[in-house]
């Protein structure tokens, strides 16, 4: 007896172990989380947001560059060459030549220094462009990162989704076990058909068919999430309540026009068409600019008499250069300028219309949504006592087997209508706050 007692407690605990075992596996291969930390993991692991942050850093150094410049202009040069002895036909040029003596070796240093005091304000306008660049480059970015959440949210929603359907069609599977036990028994008392047995067997098989189907949906949203936030672990969704409710469209289309990022896009668009334009006429401006040269040479040939020692000269002075052929070549510039303003402008209005269309979709999607899910819900209870009271039927012997088996199909199909309502809801939510720019 005590040989038996310390044999089964050795089982019970080894079997206690290998439970535990089996069950640490695999929660460490499957990770609980929630939208917010799933999003969190992803903005810092993807391609697409450092691609749009590099972008960005790589216009602010672009502008920092643009106002070096405004600094002057330094230059050093040096110079050292040789010259020949310079034969002078002063008998015709086939008589012998005579022979000028020159300077051989020649040496040039020197500063330069130019800085610019005027020239139509283009300076200034440049660093004005890169500017508006860098901003375009930032709406880049919180679009991208914007993008990223959406996607995110839809494979989250699509994996919580098809969680929930999987849970729908195993209760359902387990029901339809049963009730099969239920008609065999009955079919081996004589009192249904053979072909009910049948049936009902060949709706379990596709039910059974269509679970395998959700599974793999769940592995391939699975995949694509775990590829996008590198999580090397089964991602198991965990949802929260989401409060529903209507919303106001003049307010989300107010919100939209302060906030979308197509609509911020354009506006940038349009300044720089505007300040293109500025540009364009500034080429009719003057420049002026501070110059001056400095030299250590010799020989000196700048002024005569010349001298073959060393000497050096500063020479300061004001440069003054005003684009007359501007007036004419300059005019198709400002004309192509200014199409081009029109035409940001036109666009501009044109993106404040598709986006009020696609936030007016959207928002009539979300509302009918609302309605989908309170339909589905006054249909479910409604399926579920009509498959109640044809399941009495038919084991009454008052009802056939295809009233029984649409009934279930019904209830079930109501089931997974109202958990894709409930979904679609949380989609088309998202979906605004993308539109609006506030997700």
């Amino acid at each position: 007896m005590n040989f038996f007692s310390s044999h089964w407690t050795k089982a019970i605990c080894t079997i206690a172990v290998l439970l535990c075992l089996v069950l640490g596996t695999r929660a460490q291969d499957s990770l609980r989380i929630s939208l917010a930390d799933l999003i969190s993991k992803s903005l810092q692991n993807s391609k697409y947001i450092e691609q749009s942050h590099l972008q960005l850093e790589e216009k602010g150094i672009a502008l920092r560059q643009q106002r070096m410049e405004l600094l002057p202009k330094i230059s050093v040069r040096a110079s050292a060459s040789y010259a020949s002895n310079m034969p002078v036909y002063d008998r015709g040029i086939f008589a012998k030549p005579s022979q000028h003596d020159v300077i051989h070796y020649l040496y040039d240093t020197g500063l330069d220094f130019y800085l610019n005091l005027y020239n139509g304000h283009r300076d200034l306008m440049k660093i004005e462009s890169k500017k508006l660049e860098m901003e375009l480059a930032n709406i880049d970015w919180k679009s991208a990162t914007a993008q990223i959440k959406l996607e995110i949210c839809n494979l989250f929603l699509d994996l919580d989704l098809a969680y929930r359907n999987k849970f729908l069609i195993e209760q359902d599977i387990k029901d339809q076990r049963t009730q099969l036990k239920e008609i065999e028994t009955r079919y081996t008392a004589g009192v249904v058909l053979h072909s009910d047995v049948l049936r009902i067997s060949l709706e379990l098989s596709k039910r059974e068919l269509l679970l395998v189907q959700i599974t793999n949906d769940i592995r391939a949203i699975n995949q694509k999430l775990q590829l996008i936030a590198d999580i090397h672990q089964e991602i198991v969704p965990m949802c929260g309540t989401m409060e529903s409710h209507p919303l106001n469209y003049p307010e989300l289309v107010a919100i939209a026009r302060q906030e979308a990022f197509v609509l911020l896009k354009s506006e940038q668009e349009v300044a720089l068409k505007k300040l293109s334009v500025k540009q364009a006429k500034s080429n009719y401006l003057p420049e002026m600019g501070l110059t001056n040269t400095f030299t250590f040479a010799n020989p000196q040939v700048f002024l005569y008499p010349y001298n073959a020692s060393w000497y050096n000269l500063n020479i300061v002075g004001l440069k003054l250069n005003i684009p007359i052929s501007a007036l004419y070549l300059n005019k198709n510039i400002v004309r192509g300028a200014q199409v081009a303003l029109k035409r940001e402008e036109v666009k501009h209005h044109h993106e404040e219309e598709a986006v009020e269309n696609e936030l007016l979709q959207a928002y009539l999607d979300y509302n009918l949504a609302l309605e989908q899910r309170e339909v589905c819900q006054k249909n479910l209870a409604l399926a579920k006592e009509n498959a109640r009271i044809i399941k009495n039927r038919y084991f009454k012997s008052s009802a056939l087997i295809t009233d029984l088996l649409d009934a279930d199909m019904q209830c079930l199909k109501t089931n997974f209508e109202l958990e894709s309502a409930r979904i679609a809801i949380q989609k088309h939510y998202y979906f605004i706050e993308f539109l609006k720019g506030t997700i």
